[in-house]
C-alpha cells in the first residue's frame, strides 16, 4: 500500500516539476486535474474505509476507532472520520465508546465538539453522564483559567479589562470565590470610580458575603471616609429589606 502511494506521489511530483515547460493556463488546468484525481481517490478510499469498517463486527471495530479518535498524533481529519463512523453505529453499542472519548481530558477540543455534534439526540444513559461530566470539566477548566487571569490583572490598566472585572464582580453566574477575587483585584486599577459601582451590592443582604472584600477595596483606594455614609446607608437598606421579607 505504501509502495503504491510512493509511486503515485513520485508521478505527481514529476508532473508538477515539468509544468514550468508549458504556458501558465495549461499549468493551472493540469494542477486542477491532479487535484481532481487526488480528491476522487480520497473519496473512494474513505468510502471503502467506511464500508469495510461498517462490515466488521462492532466488538472489533469500535475499540480501534475509539483509539484512533483519541490519539493526538493522528491527523485531526482522520480522527474526526473515526468519530463519524462511530456515530453511524448502533447507539446502544457505541455509547460507552463515546463516553470514554468525551471523558478523556486529553481528547482534542475539536474532536470532542465533533463527537458531541455527531451524537446529538442519542439518549443513552452512559452518554448523558459523559455529557454532564464534559460540561462540568469544561466549566471547571474555564473557572480555573479565569482565576489565573484575575491573579495577573494588576499588570493591566486597560478600560475594557476593568469593565470585564466589574461585570464578573456583579454577576451571579460566577462562583463566590471568583467574584471575591474580582473585587479584590479592582483596587489594582487605582480608580476610585469603581467604588460607586460596587457599593450598591451591599444593599442586598445576599451580597453580604462580599462585605469584607468591598470594604477592603474601599480602604485600598483611600475612599473609606468619603464613602462611610454610603456604606451605612447600604447596610440599612439590606437590613430593612430583610425585615420586609421576614
Amino acid at each position: 500500500m505504501h509502495k503504491l502511494e510512493d509511486r503515485t506521489n513520485t508521478i505527481h511530483i514529476s508532473l508538477v516539476k515539468n509544468l514550468n515547460r508549458v504556458r501558465t493556463k495549461d499549468q493551472i488546468l493540469a494542477l486542477l486535474d491532479l487535484y481532481g484525481v487526488a480528491k476522487s481517490n480520497m473519496s473512494r478510499t474513505e468510502r471503502l474505509l467506511t464500508e469495510t469498517l461498517g462490515a466488521l463486527g462492532n466488538h472489533q471495530v469500535v475499540p480501534i476507532l475509539t483509539t484512533i479518535a483519541k490519539d493526538p498524533k493522528i491527523n485531526i481529519g482522520i480522527r474526526n472520520k473515526a468519530v463519524e463512523i462511530l456515530g453511524k453505529k448502533n447507539p446502544n453499542e457505541v455509547a460507552i465508546a463515546f463516553a470514554e472519548l468525551l471523558g478523556d481530558p486529553n481528547t482534542n477540543l475539536e474532536v470532542r465538539e465533533f463527537a458531541l455534534n455527531t451524537m446529538k439526540g442519542v439518549k443513552e444513559e452512559n452518554l448523558v453522564i459523559a455529557l454532564l461530566n464534559t460540561y462540568n470539566t469544561g466549566k471547571s477548566q474555564y473557572y480555573s483559567l479565569l482565576n489565573t487571569m484575575l491573579a495577573a490583572l494588576g499588570e493591566f490598566d486597560d478600560p475594557e479589562v476593568k469593565k470585564a472585572v466589574i461585570e464578573i464582580a456583579h454577576s451571579d453566574d460566577y462562583p463566590v470565590d471568583i467574584r471575591k477575587k474580582a473585587i479584590d483585584n479592582l483596587a489594582a486599577f487605582n480608580d476610585p470610580s469603581v467604588v460607586n459601582g460596587l457599593l450598591p451590592m451591599l444593599s442586598d443582604k445576599k451580597n453580604y458575603i462580599y462585605y469584607d472584600n468591598i470594604i477592603n477595596m474601599v480602604y485600598a483606594l483611600g475612599e473609606e471616609k468619603k464613602n462611610a455614609d454610603a456604606v451605612r446607608l447600604m447596610a440599612f437598606k439590606a437590613h430593612f429589606s430583610r425585615r420586609e421579607h421576614e
